[in-house]
């Protein structure tokens, strides 16, 4: 089972359309295959599959459901307060279960006049669970509509989207366990730094 939120619908539709690209050639292959931790769009559209940890299972060799998800409630306490000129909504969390143990995650909804962000927090339990799920199946592109980019995020890998005419998101891996999801909509790039830059991820991968 999965978290499936309308904002991340459109991304997922460039996802697809990177997927596409790749699959009919119809792109240059680019000459440098390295991960980017720099972003922006190109004048024209390039395509490119990457690689990803797998999910489900930590550099530290752990397994699917060896650890217990810690309760959305203790996620919550991580959510960022709101920002100068932001105003935060309530957080909210939920427990599903996968398997015979579960998986947790919070989130919370920022709002500044038109623009909306949404940061969530998942703790997978190591289960290929929620956003965990898309995560080996992202690749890079970029095009006159948006890209995917993959990075580092506060030393962990990322993936960054864009998509016009002006949604944001940027997905953080900690420790092939917990999931950072933070997307901008009718906002800045500006925004969505601020907003990825306010996890605290340290903290997140010390949980236990």
């Amino acid at each position: 089972m999965k978290i499936l939120l309308s904002k991340t619908i459109f991304p997922v539709l460039l996802l697809v359309l990177g997927i596409c690209l790749l699959a009919a050639g119809c792109t240059s292959a680019p000459s440098d295959t390295t991960p980017e931790t720099t972003y922006g769009t190109s004048a024209t559209g390039t395509a490119v599959a990457t690689t990803t940890p797998a999910a489900g299972t930590a550099v530290s060799g752990a397994a699917a459901g060896s650890v217990s998800a810690v309760p959305f409630a203790t996620l919550m306490a991580y959510l960022p307060g709101a920002p100068a000129g932001w105003t935060a909504g309530e957080p909210a969390g939920a427990t599903w279960t996968v398997e015979e143990t579960e998986w947790t995650w919070a989130s919370r909804e920022y709002t500044k006049g038109d623009a909306v962000a949404t940061v969530l927090l998942q703790d997978s339990a190591y289960y290929d669970v929620g956003y965990w799920e898309s995560w080996d199946s992202m690749v890079s592109f970029e095009s006159t509509e948006g890209y995917y980019k993959q990075g580092k995020t506060g030393g962990y890998p990322s993936w960054e989207y864009f998509s016009k005419p002006a949604s944001y998101g940027t997905w953080v891996g900690v420790n092939d366990r917990f999931m950072v999801y933070v997307s901008v909509e009718d906002g800045t790039k500006q925004d969505l730094d601020l907003f990825v830059n306010a996890v605290n991820y340290g903290s997140l991968a010390n949980l236990k």
